[in-house]
């Protein structure tokens, strides 16, 4: 009996991860779209008051200084997949670290993809998910056969 309950609360457990990866991959969808589109009102929406971003050469992001580059943002037109996407929840926190690809076009009208492995970590508060950390490296572009 305690083993058939400690499996029925495991899949519980798996099935809630599974909505919870899948509604927070759709928040990274938006701030996906967020930065082709120069959406500053749902980064301040989305960014908690404390935020913090970190860039691959080490240079650290505050949510006042991310929001106060819209003046300078360009729209810009290529398409993003997230993949490879890792979960691990505590509580009312959640840390997503996966693979974005960039699909885009280069001035000479070659195709170009690419990607970065990021980590975003989410504090749920007032009933919604907030972006409070996060961290992006480029992965090398793979030499060409």
């Amino acid at each position: 009996m305690i083993i058939a309950f400690m499996a029925v609360a495991a899949l519980s457990l798996v099935q809630t991860d599974s909505v919870l990866l899948r509604e927070l991959l759709q928040i990274e969808n938006e701030i996906a779209r967020a930065n082709r589109e120069c959406d500053y009102k749902y980064f301040a929406h989305i960014e908690a008051e404390e935020f913090i971003f970190t860039d691959a050469s080490g240079g650290v992001t505050t949510r006042d200084q991310d929001l106060a580059t819209e003046k300078d943002c360009r729209k810009a037109d290529y398409r993003s997949e997230v993949d490879e996407a890792r979960l691990s929840r505590y509580g009312d926190v959640a840390i997503v670290n996966a693979r974005n690809s960039v699909f885009m076009t280069d001035r000479q009208g070659q195709a170009v993809v690419r990607r970065n492995r990021f980590t975003h970590v989410f504090v749920r508060r007032d009933g919604r998910w907030q972006l409070v950390s996060g961290h992006s490296s480029r992965i090398p572009d793979q030499p060409k056969p």
